[in-house]
């Protein structure tokens, strides 16, 4: 299932930039467009991560708080991962646009395979260098500092790494809570790690997942009780699907033609191979690995806007590598057995990684 970049993320954030008066450079999402024309005091976005619409409906019963107010199914971008969908809904820009395509990327600067959002080399704890590599070569305009900018409203993100820093689940509440009580328009922006960070490691379909998401239907339905002139929009940046992880170090005849480790994601796999290799290696890789995974090249993956319309970014060729092996099964690819074997994954091309809830609540 490829991305749809008229239905998706990077419009809903377009939406936004529209109603706060600021710039933006695409489509914006009609039904989002439709909620806005009340002109809401506080428009708040809450994404949680991997709560993808089979999540979500696997887990809570049709009448649970987040499923009666479940208004349309959308779109995340390829990838279908944290790095690549919550910048595009910081941005407003494609994946393509703005660079931050997964979670480890090869930087030519500093010729090290980077771990963009800790600043670590792949597969290990150690920084990648004194500086933060992916702020320094891919930044981008923020949607809060356009809105700031516009003038008309002020803009907040609510998390363990926002502008207004968070530590536990409660403390995301009370603070949008609290930023909703005060005079003004507001854009507030939260992001919360659940249930992503507990399905990796106990699969999609786990009890524990169960109670993670009854606690955010609660929490969430107890906020919205006690709010006033708001827009909640609840979301997620990507599904999750169960997988089996295929160990590339076992497999000599495809390592032998690459210049460097894999990257990018597990299910969304770059390949920097080697000039005297370029032609044998898509032979060598559909004939191991048969129809688990597209192989795209770098013009198909261009010609076929994979990433997302607008002038790709100037790193972005660097970042896909010269092939890239995209999932449409039940597999993974990692670089050996040192690498972390998730039960449950996501990046790939399946509905369950790229359908996503919108979720409206309206506090009027």
């Amino acid at each position: 299932m490829y991305a749809d970049y008229s239905n998706g993320l990077t419009n809903l954030a377009c939406s936004i930039l529209k109603y706060f008066g600021a710039a933006y450079t695409h489509d914006t999402l009609k039904y989002m467009d439709n909620l806005l024309q009340h002109p809401y005091n506080n428009v708040v976005v809450m994404l949680f991560d991997g709560m993808g619409i089979d999540t979500l409906c696997y887990h809570l019963p049709q009448d649970s708080f987040l499923r009666r107010h479940l208004l349309a199914e959308y779109s995340s971008v390829f990838p279908p991962t944290t790095t690549a969908a919550t910048t595009s809904l910081e941005s407003g820009l494609a994946p393509v646009e703005h660079g931050w395509l997964g979670w480890s990327l090869y930087f030519s600067e500093i010729d090290k395979i980077v771990n963009i959002f800790p600043n670590t080399e792949k597969d290990t704890s150690e920084n990648a260098a004194e500086f933060n590599v992916a702020q320094r070569c891919i930044p981008y305009k923020s949607v809060f500092e356009k809105i700031n900018e516009a003038g008309y409203a002020k803009a907040y993100s609510v998390s363990k790494f926002g502008t207004n820093k968070i530590r536990t689940h409660d403390e995301l509440y009370s603070e949008i809570t609290r930023l909703c009580e005060q005079d003004g328009k507001k854009y507030i922006y939260s992001y919360w790690e659940e249930p992503d960070s507990t399905m990796h490691y106990k699969g999609c379909y786990d009890g524990s997942i169960s109670g993670i998401l009854q606690n955010i239907d609660k929490k969430v339905e107890k906020m919205c009780d006690g709010l006033k002139d708001t827009l909640v929009i609840v979301t997620a940046d990507h599904g999750h699907c169960n997988l089996e992880n295929i160990i590339l170090s076992d497999y000599s005849n495809i390592v032998k033609m690459l210049k460097r480790p894999i990257s990018i994601e597990t299910r969304a796999t770059g390949f920097h191979v080697k000039d005297e290799y370029i032609l044998q290696f898509p032979i060598e890789f559909r004939e191991t690995f048969h129809d688990d995974f597209l192989l795209l090249s770098q013009k198909q993956i261009l010609e076929q806007q994979i990433f997302g319309n607008g002038m790709p970014h100037q790193k972005f060729f660097e970042f896909i590598g010269d092939y890239m092996a995209i999932a449409i099964a039940d597999k993974g690819i990692i670089n050996s057995n040192a690498s972390n074997k998730f039960k449950s994954n996501h990046a790939g091309m399946t509905e369950k990684e790229m359908v996503i809830p919108f979720i409206a609540i309206e506090a009027k």
